[in-house]
């Protein structure tokens, strides 16, 4: 089997690198971190650049504005900005865009891809309720037809980005009388419309979530997406999309390297370096490992996605692997830099140390952002390898 990039995949992955490489500055990457919660301007601005440089529709389709490359050259792309430590609203170009490309009308694709493309427009994802989360086919926020409008009652949680976001990609129940996957349309809620509201809260992690809320919230039936009660199928293909764009090997190739480079580099008090400790290369040997076989992972599912073979199996599979094997590096590598894994961003020392107390913090939310990895190990049984339903108790 041939697994190495094309002469031209070689020379876009070069490119992407220098790209990166001279646009997160020590200053930019400063100022997109310590923005507020809020309003993250720099981080927004950021994004526009990149959209202006005709970055982000890398694997886009031409005719949408995109530069029509392979999902090889997406993946390139997604390694690359991960490396630099870019951040790339994912859930706007890699989720909710292209099921806007695949199930909107003419006149959504014609208003948001053009922006999506810019990096004008950002998406926030409404879908987990205070008693609909892996069960998401029970959510009860509720959508009632009115005229040419829908009028919008509920409240979503754990809605991720919805601070910077211009609209709430929203799942909403349509029928009560349907069976709960059935009773289910998707809209876009404008974040400015009178009876929207957000909540952020405090979480383990390095990142803060909301919750929001929807009280009598007036929606056009033109900003609904798909069929009227045939939401589930766009949820799963956004969800598919997303579990593919999130685990990237980029960043953690990098971290793990730099982690090898600081042990090689720091001295013990009896002045051996750190890597010269047994253990210490265990660590080192399994996250690198692990970091390989994600990356080999994506390449043979980003092929699977040229050649259109690429299943939900495959799409579960990464998610599963990619955020336990992050986990596990994170843990790992804390034990490695030992004391300084305490620092945290901002404190004087190193700022390898802060990225990976940052990432031990905010990695655990991958084991169920998404669709929780149990859920996950049951598509893979049955969607992949043709295993029963399992039963569950109500």
């Amino acid at each position: 089997m041939f697994i190495d990039l094309t002469e031209e995949q070689e020379s876009l992955r070069k490119e992407l690198e220098s790209y990166f490489s001279d646009l997160m500055t020590p200053e930019i990457r400063a100022e997109v971190k310590s923005a507020d919660f809020a309003e993250n301007k720099p981080y927004k601005d950021l994004i526009k650049k990149i959209g202006q440089d005709g970055w982000l529709g890398v694997g886009w389709p031409v005719e949408h504005g995109g530069k029509g490359f392979t999902p090889i050259e997406q993946y390139i792309f997604f390694n690359e900005s991960q490396a630099a430590w870019c951040p790339i609203p994912f859930l706007t170009t890699n989720t909710v865009g292209p099921t806007i490309r695949e199930f909107g009308t003419q006149e959504q694709k014609d208003f948001f891809l053009k922006k999506v493309l810019a990096g004008e427009v950002h998406f926030s994802i409404g879908y987990s309720e205070p008693e609909a989360g892996t069960d998401l086919a029970s959510l009860k926020t509720r959508a009632v037809r009115d005229g040419d409008d829908w009028i919008i009652n509920g409240q979503k949680l754990y809605t991720s980005l919805a601070y910077n976001a211009d609209y709430i990609w929203l799942a909403a129940r349509t029928d009560t009388e349907a069976p709960g996957h059935k009773g289910i349309t998707l809209f876009l809620v404008d974040t400015k419309d009178p009876g929207f509201s957000i909540q952020p809260f405090e979480t383990f992690g390095a990142a803060d979530t909301t919750a929001t809320f929807y009280d009598n919230v007036r929606v056009s039936d033109s900003m609904r997406i798909g069929e009227i009660n045939g939401g589930w199928n766009l949820i799963t293909s956004q969800l598919n999309h997303e579990r593919v764009s999130l685990f990237a090997a980029g960043r953690m190739v990098r971290l793990v390297r730099d982690a090898v480079d600081w042990a090689s580099e720091n001295l013990l008090p009896d002045g051996r370096r750190v890597i010269d400790q047994e253990w210490v290369q265990m660590k080192l040997a399994e996250c690198r490992s692990l970091v390989r076989y994600l990356d080999l992972l994506n390449w043979e599912v980003a092929y699977a996605n040229t050649t259109g073979k690429m299943g939900p199996a495959d799409a579960s599979a990464i998610k599963v692997h990619g955020s336990e094997s992050m986990h596990r590096i994170y843990t790992q590598l804390t034990e490695v830099i030992g004391a300084t894994g305490h620092l945290i961003e901002g404190d004087s020392g190193s700022d390898l140390a802060s990225q990976i107390e940052n990432g031990y913090r905010s990695v655990w939310v991958l084991t169920f952002g998404g669709g929780t990895n149990e859920i996950q190990r049951d598509i893979i049984g049955m969607a992949g390898l043709g295993l029963p339903r399992e039963k569950r108790r109500r």
